[in-house]
Order: structure tokens, then sequence, then C-alpha cells
């Protein structure tokens, strides 16, 4: 997101409810707090502000702009209740990756002593930590999407989020993958394939080295990925 843009947004708010004291209230409802007084505050014209980039952005021309700022809250300005409510769901978020990432890595290593388990449920049950893993990564994301509805577009937190969640679905898809790989591995194998169970296997090993490649880069964006 363009901050330049973002800043020329709130600027334009400023000017307009500076303007709007000598002219009479354009939005008296927003731009307000006592109409009879015309008394302005900070938030009120950072609303202001806020309402004006946002109506420029439904003009024809803006959709690539309108895109980027897509989940992000509608305020240009973070409240409290806003950063507080951002830490909350950014700390399940996390806590639900770092679960979801052990349990793909894990279950990879399971794998490669599949051929070695004495039962077909035993192998098929290696490849349920996938799933396990999939569905933590997809809590994840929901709790993230839940942060980024609290941060405004132009913060330092809006720009984590907006270049956290891409990565997390990217290794979501990879899991989701070595999943499938996985059971056709243990598939292979209870059909007497050891070649297909190789290949399989060097398969999932693959989406799981992607995943590990993936994830220094959320290292770099947060000291909270450990």
């Amino acid at each position: 997101m363009n901050l330049i843009i973002i800043k020329y947004g709130l600027l334009i708010g400023a000017i307009l409810a500076s303007t709007a004291v000598v002219t009479g209230p354009l939005n008296p409802q927003k731009l307000f707090t006592d109409p009879e007084n015309a008394q302005l505050t900070a938030d009120s014209v950072y609303q202001f502000g806020s309402d004006v980039f946002y109506k420029e952005l439904d003009k024809p021309g803006n959709e690539y702009m309108k895109s980027s700022v897509s989940g992000y809250s509608q305020s240009l300005i973070a409240t409290n209740d806003m950063d507080n409510t951002f830490q909350e769901q950014w700390n399940r978020g996390v806590t639900a990756f770092e679960s979801g990432y052990s349990d793909s890595t894990t279950a990879f290593y399971e794998l490669l002593d599949a051929h070695d388990l004495p039962t077909a449920q035993q192998k098929v049950a290696v490849c349920r930590q996938f799933s396990l893993a999939d569905t933590e990564f997809e809590q994840s994301l929901e709790y993230f999407a839940a942060a980024k509805a609290s941060a405004t577009p132009g913060s330092a937190q809006g720009f984590t989020i907006g270049m956290v969640i891409p990565r997390i679905e990217a290794i979501r898809e990879e899991c989701q993958n070595a999943e499938i790989s996985c059971k056709m591995a243990v598939l292979a194998d209870t059909s007497q394939d050891p070649a297909g169970f190789s290949a399989n296997v060097k398969d999932t090993q693959g989406h799981i080295k992607e995943i590990q490649r993936i994830y220094p880069e959320l290292k770099g964006l947060s000291s909270d990925f450990s």
C-alpha cells in the first residue's frame, strides 16, 4: 500500500475539514462533536480523511489500490481498541500456525518409518497428521484475517500482516500437497510398490522443504515466529 496516497487522503480530509469551519459542516455526524458549535476533534479530522480516501478508491481506475487495502480496517488511524484486538488475534494466529508447522514437519519424519509399521491403519494414520496441520493453518489464517481487519493499511502492523498472510497461505498449500503425496506413498507401500513409495516420499519431502524455505521469511517479518 502506498503510504504517500494514504497520507494524501488524510491531508485532503484535514484541509476539507478545516475549510468546513468556515463554510459549514460537510458531514456533521462525523466532523463535529457538537454541531451547534462546529467543534472539530483530531478523530473527526482523521475519520473525514479516511472517508475521503475510501470514497476516491470507489471511483473507476482505482481497482488496484482498492484491492491493496482489502481486508484492512477502513479507519486510517488505529484506536487503542483496534491495537488491542490486533495483538490478541495476532497472538492466536502465531500459536495456531506454530502448532501446524510442527505437526506438518513431524508427519514427514513419521512417513519415513511408515514402511516398518505393522498395519495399514497405522500407515494411514501417519498422513492424518498433515490433515491436522492443515486445520491448524486454516485456523491461524482466520485469526490473522481478524487481526488484519483491526489494522490500518499504512501502519507497521498493517504492513507486517499484509506480508505474513500470503506466506502462510503458501505454506498451507504445500501442506495440503504433502498430505496427498503422503497418501500416495502409503497406498504404494500397501500395494507392495517400493519404487512408488520412494517416489511419493520424495514428493512429500519436496513440499516440506518448501515449507521450511518459506518459514524463515516469516521469522524475518516478526520475532514472534520462533
